[in-house]
């Protein structure tokens, strides 16, 4: 069972990597005063709204009629939002007892959740939801799907030692040191990185793409399309800010559910080089198709966010390696994606060099094979 302060580490990714998120968990686990803690920590706007004691239009406007025609004027809580935003503070919007929301206002807040839109107006705003489980809650109803799938699932527990622990040292004790946002830069390297793994595993495993279950199942973490793209930004996310795998493995099954253990074990085995080791000795590239697979889209990415010409030059050596040794399907993708990063160069004004000679034939080489393969 994670500790408390991995749960907490798991929620703070999921709002850096703007991820919507779900806490299930009885009542006075510390749910709601986390969600504070970390937005006081970050300095962000928190608005909470209590699904339980909204009406349909709380969430989808007030109408109203003007010369230009019937507009949906927004509420309160939208106003603060969108006042903070203005202000250049980021806002957090926290949906409390999600359980307990009647069904007629479930629909839109399904747009809320989903397209960030209340009425017509956008939402500036990171989501997170809580909820009890439902024979917990007071007119406790179980997730639609639709809900479910849009959301990323954190278990959310106190263990009777943590709580004495917070009882006699101080309740900031549960709470783990939040490690500071990546740089932009930093961030997009290892989200790419992490959706070329996880289309890869998906590649090797198309069974687990996508699973609807039955009954009380559909209310929680399943695994589809959106869900794996989610999983993939937790990961990124996670990585970028270097959370162990403990945490990265609740925010990936929290994604698409129990497909996330089978993810993380596959990540584990495949123990990829370093890219840039790579990059200076194209030897180290693995013998392993889908480790080489993963390799070479590591070094691309690489290349992506540290646009060099030590770089450019070395990832081509890398994938005439690959060529030469006539692996034509592990290093088309990847030689397709520096074809493209250097026609973006070329746009953006960026320094560029020539290809190599060497590159240009081993890509020749890569499309005849393509072509004798179709």
């Amino acid at each position: 069972m994670p500790s408390f302060k991995e749960q907490v580490l798991a929620l703070y990714t999921s709002l850096i990597g703007d991820i919507p998120t779900l806490l299930w968990g009885p009542p006075g686990t510390g749910k709601t005063a986390t969600v504070t803690y970390i937005s006081q920590k970050l300095g962000w706007h928190l608005e909470v709204l209590i699904g339980a004691t909204r009406d349909r239009t709380d969430f989808g406007g007030f109408p109203r009629l003007t010369p230009e025609g019937v507009v949906l004027e927004p509420f309160p809580w939208l106003s603060r939002i969108l006042q903070a935003t203005r202000e250049g503070r980021t806002a957090l919007l926290f949906l409390d007892e999600l359980t307990s929301t009647p069904e007629d206002v479930r629909a839109p807040l399904l747009r809320v959740i989903n397209e960030r839109l209340a009425g017509d107006i956008p939402i500036p705003a990171r989501i997170v939801a809580a909820a009890n489980p439902e024979e917990q809650a007071v007119g406790g109803l179980p997730l639609e799907p639709p809900i479910a799938n849009r959301l990323l699932h954190l278990e959310w527990h106190l263990s009777p030692e943590e709580w004495v622990r917070g009882m006699t040292e101080g309740w900031g004790f549960l709470y783990p040191p939040l490690p500071n946002p990546p740089a932009p830069h930093v961030l997009n390297q290892h989200l790419e990185e992490a959706r070329n793994l996880v289309a890869l595993y998906i590649r090797r495993n198309p069974a687990h793409a996508y699973n609807l279950p039955k009954g009380h199942e559909a209310s929680r973490a399943w695994s589809s399309y959106r869900t794996w793209d989610m999983a993939a930004r937790f990961l990124g996310t996670a990585r970028a800010l270097e959370l162990p795998e403990e945490v990265q493995t609740l925010g990936v099954v929290g994604a698409v559910g129990k497909s996330g253990y089978a993810l993380m074990s596959f990540l584990r085995d495949l123990d990829l080089p370093d890219p840039r080791e790579v990059i200076r000795n194209p030897t180290l590239v693995p013998s392993r198709d889908d480790r080489a697979f993963a390799t070479l889209h590591s070094v691309v990415s690489t290349l992506a966010h540290e646009w060099t010409k030590e770089n450019f030059y070395g990832t081509c050596r890398v994938l005439n390696y690959i060529a030469e040794e006539g692996r034509a399907d592990i290093a088309a993708p990847a030689a397709g994606r520096l074809i493209r990063l250097y026609g973006e160069a070329r746009k953006a004004r960026k320094p560029t060099w020539d290809f190599p000679q060497e590159f240009i034939r081993a890509f020749q080489h890569l499309l005849e094979n393509m072509a004798k393969a179709m």
